[in-house]
């Protein structure tokens, strides 16, 4: 279309799922897509056009700020809320105000505890089978590394999981654009100095190449790819 440079600031919106048995039951969401029915459709709205289920009892798995949102909105609803984290409440990610807030509405935590399927009945959640965890040694991140306790599977009665194991950049950018690499987690790989990518004249920030992060890391990488761009550009 003739432009000269381009700057992929895509984000990563992609829900990660566990892969386990059961994830495409009714009843099973991505904790994007609960949040944003919830906040910006006003589904909790009986007449709205984009309802969302009023659960009795809701599993969330994960351990950050957007599962203690999950949490806290799923209570909002109504449900009996539960959070199944792999590891101890010391490894928690989300931040401790968060954590605090949750427990004080009552939000139950079940620590060293993985999900390994999700039950159903007629199409829709009826329980979750979680497995006890323990921990072991530092994985790459640095962290205690959960290993599963054999034979210690039981189940945790819900109607209602939401997934909240972080986020991905979307493929389809790279699935479609030859010469542009990616990492093993589908960042962007990209010069930190100007942002430039593996392909020449294109350029990318944000959390398309670190993941999810902050907004103000997207603003500064969108800075120095400007320059870089401004640059290069001139140089031409």
């Amino acid at each position: 279309m003739g432009f000269e440079a381009v700057f992929i600031g895509s984000g990563a919106g992609l829900p990660r799922f566990m892969g386990i048995e059961g994830e495409a039951l009714c009843g099973v969401y991505s904790a994007n897509e609960f949040l944003t029915r919830n906040n910006l459709m006003k589904s909790y709205n009986e007449e709205s056009p984009t309802p969302i289920m009023h659960a009795k009892k809701t599993v969330v798995v994960g351990g950050g700020n957007v599962a203690m949102d999950a949490a806290r909105t799923a209570k909002r609803l109504g449900a009996d809320v539960t959070i199944v984290y792999r590891r101890t409440e010391n490894e928690l990610p989300a931040r401790r105000e968060e954590v605090e807030h949750a427990m004080e509405e009552g939000i139950v935590f079940k620590f060293l505890t993985n999900p390994v399927k999700i039950n159903g009945e007629d199409g829709w959640v009826k329980s979750v089978c979680c497995q006890q965890m323990e921990l072991s040694e530092p994985d790459e991140s640095g962290r205690a590394r959960p290993v599963a306790v054999e034979g210690s599977e039981y189940d945790i009665e819900a109607d209602c999981v939401i997934m909240s194991i972080g986020t991905s950049p979307n493929p389809l950018i790279k699935s479609t654009t030859a010469g542009l690499e990616v990492n093993k987690r589908g960042g962007i790989i990209v010069n930190e100095e100007t942002g430039a990518t593996t392909k020449a004249g294109v350029y990318a920030g944000g959390d398309a190449v670190t993941g999810a992060a902050t907004v103000i890391l997207a603003m500064g990488a969108g800075k120095t790819a400007a320059k870089a761009i401004d640059e290069y550009i001139s140089s031409k």
